[in-house]
């Protein structure tokens, strides 16, 4: 049982992260420099994963749990391509130039 929960969150995990990723860079790098916006992002992966495994203790642990993966997800992707905090940008492992932003 605890096995579906865990292989559950990892499915979120990459869910999340390819989502992420075919944002355009500009909208990517504002939302992951912008607290409130993946603060929203985390809660909104929760209710939807709430809402769709309502009803069982396994739905629910595996809501919980996406929860929690949805966290480490915009860690992850703010490492990998960083973040736009009002006006200064900072780089990621996969660095942007100012036309691929623009």
């Amino acid at each position: 049982m605890i096995d579906a929960v865990f292989i559950f969150g990892l499915l979120n995990v990459m869910f999340e992260f390819i989502l992420l990723s075919m944002l355009p860079p500009l909208t990517r790098l504002r939302l992951l420099g912008n607290q409130s916006m993946c603060v929203s992002l985390h809660f909104a992966c929760l209710a939807l994963n709430l809402a769709i495994h309502w009803g069982t203790l396994i739905g629910t642990m595996s809501g919980i749990f996406s929860f929690i993966c949805s966290m480490a997800t915009v860690s992850l992707a703010k490492l990998m391509f960083g973040s736009i905090t009002g006006t200064r940008y900072k780089r990621g492992i996969f660095g942007y130039s100012l036309k691929e932003i623009k």
